[in-house]
């Protein structure tokens, strides 16, 4: 029976047979909406009865819905049918299913689905429908009240204008598959084993615990039969398949034991990929297949993120974004394989940017160096090896250089470039060069064989060894491996390098990696840091937290990171900004603020992200404020009229937006814990279950309001700048009166991290401090219980008091609200916990993802990740010197802690500030310090003044045989004082 549903419940599972949701043959239940400047209608298709979605993205991202109200109960199990066709080969296809609250979505999420020119059954299992988002509990899908076919830029080349139409809509519940699975009837003979499951059984490949086949066929009538593969290898994975018959040919008497991999087992060929591993010698595959954490970091240039290479902690090196990998073996004369789970490895860069992994063993040392140079838009990545005997004999190697299919990303990376297996349709070697795919691996050296295998002969080393040499190999599996193979001899304690690169001159390899280096060196020099040796670390993170943020942006795109997060945020790219700028990287951050301004929506709203697809339309509402901040944090660095200029139509567009925002939360009777805040939106990271009255949000908009002010004056234009200061002033007043009220309604001694849900977040509070400046404006009582409570909490994980899960090192943002509130040792203590999980410690960053168990696999986010380098270098700049903006004073000195001061001298010279360069020194001697002013910023409108943190007495100020007086624990310098003398006192 067919017919329309009507707007009623109905209980589906009580059903025997599938139901016509709808047949599509009528409109008026569905509705076109879509999102900033994309365009969408509906249509009926009278060639086929289909009703379609007609979209136009107009050059944004974003996306288009078609919806209708739909309620339903979902049986246990079921197979939900429908029919689709389109236009589009690159653009995400979702169906989702929302609840009557319009708070929690299921959805089925196809990216980049190529769309079939005519009307296609397409079916899809409870499986295949996952919970998306919301704030519920149970994220069972067992009722919905709306379903929304939806239309989403895709990343690659996404967007454009298209059309999704789709057919009757149908629900089928099915039995669930049994618990335990009867045994397959068996029938032997003739080569081949046949196994009947009884009834249709699904699975996504197969594993042979012994034996081998030669063809794998499948049937669901025991009549006609498919081929699955010929030859397979010990894991076959086939993604979802669905028969009653499977029949194994094979050779020898015996038949081989087959067993099925479902999608639970299985569900996907990374899976697979484990599964051999767990069957070979340990090192032979990448810990990532065994269950094991790595941790990686960037080999690339300036701007070149999305081809930069990767490297593992092992010595494996990604040779692009979702590429295949090299990675290295030494053979030693006896036969016996060294691989990195038989080493012990270090881990350095070259010159803050070059990463270096050291293997040691007995037998050999091998030190692997990675680069890379050539234009950010074609890079080449340059390799090293240098095979090192520390015996006291003579001794011959064989370094073995495998080609894998895999990236060093491990599997569990899921966010835009999903980590693991990189497949390879073909392998090649010829003219001195290996070939996969598009990518040309040259080899210095001439390796003294390269030989390959596929899939099916297997993926461990032996496999390899004794492969056919190569010359071209096409993999029907898309997995193939190849070896390259270098022999040395070697004296003792002699050393020999062997290389590659993916471009230019092989031969010239010793010279490239040199300039490469100095060209880091010069890059990430500007600022001349001299600290105690106990606070070298520091130091090192800095020039290194500059180049990951440098590797990690795409041409102007300043980005968190090149894998999973290969897009640009201005809430990311505005912090990155204020790190760049102090370090002395202005064309950086100019050419980021430039490209991100031709992306803001006509409206004024600006986009949370931008990627290549356009502007984001995500409501996010931090990104207004942080636009502003951005334009005028460069500016004060460079002081450019010429840029001020430039933005001045996108500032006031802008500032239009956020004050209609502001203006829709200020109606009468309207609660005081939200009245004339930032309306709800999911900017902060912990509220993407539903949005929220995010102070977060609020705290950004006020930055942005000072800074629409200050560039208003800049440009002279008067009546702007008296308007934009009553907005500020009122909101700055509305946000004050907010944090209060909300304190008193939750009961709390702290400001919470959101108006409607009291809870606590200090990370998220330090905006506050750092960029709003806005401490003198908070209930005091609330602001320093909002950090004793941070505190309190962290020293409860150092000290191992409170077990605790993960935590995302963005926390080093406290490390300067504690420094600025005179807390240095408290922030100290937390700066050197945070410092233990750089992962590892010698390239100096942290994932995203901190997890007290270091080999735990859990999805990471990016490595290095550039958004927390930038937190990093804010903070750690802080520790050197700030502004502080009520008083147009310029704080030096709030993080240097008593260890510090007592261990050495301490020089900053190139410090860009809001007002000049700074260049200041506090030499020890015998009698104390000496502070010497060698250049103050030339736009300094108040004091320069010099913290002196800890508990202990203040020292004697004299200026000239003058003493100066100290103002609590700070001293103010007079204008003019450029040596002061600061001696012990009892």
């Amino acid at each position: 029976m067919r017919y329309v549903l009507l707007p009623l419940m109905l209980t589906i599972a009580q059903m025997a047979t599938a139901t016509v949701l709808d047949d599509m043959k009528d409109a008026t239940p569905w509705q076109a909406t879509a999102s900033d400047q994309v365009k969408a209608t509906v249509r009926r298709d009278v060639k086929d009865d289909s009703l379609c979605l007609d979209y136009d993205f107009s050059g944004v991202s974003g996306y288009a819905v078609l919806r209708r109200e739909l309620p339903l109960d979902w049986p246990t199990d079921f197979a939900l049918t429908t029919q689709i066709k389109g236009t589009s080969t690159t653009n995400d296809v979702q169906i989702k299913f929302v609840d009557a609250s319009g708070d929690n979505v299921w959805w089925i999420n196809r990216p980049a689905l190529a769309l079939p020119d005519t009307l296609t059954d397409t079916s899809f299992k409870r499986r295949h429908i996952a919970f998306a988002w919301g704030p519920t509990q149970d994220r069972t899908l067992t009722r919905s009240q709306f379903i929304e076919f939806v239309v989403v830029a895709g990343q690659q080349g996404g967007g454009g204008t298209g059309s999704l139409c789709v057919g009757a809509l149908n629900l089928e519940p099915r039995d669930p598959a049994p618990k335990t699975w009867p045994e397959p009837r068996r029938k032997l003979g003739g080569g081949e084993v046949t196994l009947d499951f009884h009834r249709l059984r699904e699975f996504n490949g197969l594993w042979f615990a012994s034996g081998a086949a030669t063809r794998v066929e499948v049937s669901d009538d025991n009549r006609r039969w498919k081929l699955l593969s010929a030859r397979p290898g010990r894991a076959l994975f086939l993604g979802e398949q669905e028969w009653r018959w499977l029949r194994v040919r094979h050779e020898g008497k015996k038949p081989p034991e087959v067993e099925l991999r479902d999608a639970a087992q299985w569900p996907d060929r990374n899976a697979a990929i484990a599964e051999v591993a767990k069957a070979l010698p340990r090192g032979e595959l990448p810990r990532a297949f065994l269950g094991e954490q790595n941790y990686w970091t960037v080999a690339g240039v300036d701007g070149g993120a999305q081809r930069s290479g990767l490297v593992s902690e092992d010595g494996a090196i990604e040779l692009t974004r979702g590429g295949p990998s090299i990675e290295p073996v030494v053979r030693l004369a006896d036969g016996r394989l060294v691989t990195w789970a038989q080493v012990r490895t270090e881990h350095s860069l070259i010159e803050h940017a070059l990463p270096v992994v050291q293997w040691r063993h007995a037998d050999v040392e091998l030190r692997v160096e990675a680069g890379a140079d050539g234009s950010a838009k074609a890079p080449h990545l340059l390799a090293r090896y240098t095979l090192r005997n520390p015996t006291g004999k003579p001794q011959r190697y064989s370094l073995l250089l495998a080609l894998r299919p895999w990236q060093v990303n491990p599997p569990q990376q899921f966010l835009s470039t999903p980590g693991g297996v990189s497949p390879l349709p073909m392998l090649a070697w010829g003219d001195a060069q290996l070939t996969a795919s598009s990518l040309n691996i040259k080899p210095r050296e001439t390796p003294a064989e390269v030989r390959a295998a596929p899939w099916g002969a297997g993926p461990g080393l032996a496999s390899l060894l004794q492969a056919p040499p190569l010359t071209q190999l096409t993999d029907s599996e898309q997995l193939p491996s190849a070896l390259m193979r270098f022999d040395v001899e070697l004296a003792p304690g002699e050393a020999r390098t062997i290389g590659w690169v993916t471009g230019g001159d092989a031969t010239a390899l010793d010279t490239r990696l040199a300039v490469a280096a100095a060209q880091w060196r010069d890059r990430l020099g500007v600022l001349e840091l001299r600290l105690p040796p106990q606070a070298q670390p520091i130091v090192d993170t800095m020039r290194a937290a500059l180049a990951q943020i440098l590797m990690a942006r795409d041409g102007p795109s300043l980005r968190p990171g090149t894998r999973s997060y290969a897009r640009a945020w201005i809430r990311d790219g505005a912090m990155m900004v204020a790190g760049l700028v102090r370090m002395g990287e202005l064309q950086a951050a100019r050419e980021f603020v430039d490209w991100y301004a031709g992306f803001i929506f006509e409206s004024g709203k600006v986009p949370c992200c931008v990627d290549q697809r356009g502007a984001d339309p995500v409501v996010e509402n931090d990104s207004h404020g942080q636009y502003l901040f951005a334009v005028a944090e460069l500016w004060r660095h460079t002081q450019d009229r010429a840029l001020l200029q430039r933005h001045w139509p996108h500032v006031q567009r802008v500032v239009a937006w956020m004050e209609a925002l502001r203006q829709s939360e200020r109606k009468p009777g309207a609660d005081p814990r939200f009245k004339g805040l930032m309306p709800p939106s999911i900017s902060h990271e912990g509220y993407s279950d539903k949005p929220a009255y995010s102070y977060w949000d609020d705290f950004w908009a006020l930055r942005g309001y000072k800074d629409a002010v200050q560039i208003a004056q800049a440009l002279g234009d008067t009546p702007h700048a008296v308007r934009w200061a009553v907005s500020r002033d009122e909101f700055e007043a509305d946000l004050s009166a907010s944090i209060a009220a909300t304190a008193k309604h939750y009961k709390l001694d702290h400001i919470a991290g959101a108006a409607d849900r009291g809870d606590f977040d200090a990370t998220s509070t330090t905006m506050a401090l750092n960029p709003a400046q806005a401490e003198g404006k908070l209930p005091a009582n609330l602001l320093r219980g909002t950090f004793d409570r941070y505190v309190a909490e962290a020293d409860a994980r150092i000290t191992g008091a409170k077990a605790w899960k993960d935590y995302t090192p963005y926390e080093l943002r406290n490390v300067s609200a504690l420094a600025r509130l005179g807390r240095v040792d408290d922030a100290h203590r937390l700066l050197a916990w945070f410092f233990t999980h750089q992962r590892p410690a010698g390239w100096h960053s942290w994932a995203e993802v901190v997890l007290p168990d270091a080999r735990k696999v859990q999805f990471l986010g990016d490595m290095p990740h550039a958004w927390i380098s930038s937190d990093y270098l804010r903070a750690a700049l802080d520790l050197l010197a700030y502004e502080r903006e009520s008083t147009g004073s310029l704080v030096l000195g709030a993080g240097l802690s008593p260890a510090w001061r007592a261990a050495g001298d301490i020089g900053v010279t190139g410090l860009s500030t809001a007002w000049g360069r700074l260049d200041y020194r506090l030499v020890r001697n015998s009698t104390g310090w000496t502070l010497h002013i060698d250049r103050r910023p030339d736009r300094l409108p108040g004091e320069l003044r010099l913290a002196w943190p800890g508990a202990g007495p203040l020292p004697r100020a004299n200026l000239d045989n003058r003493v100066l007086p100290w103002q609590g624990r700070e001293l103010p310098l007079p204008a003019g004082a450029n040596t002061v003398q600061l001696e012990p006192t009892p």
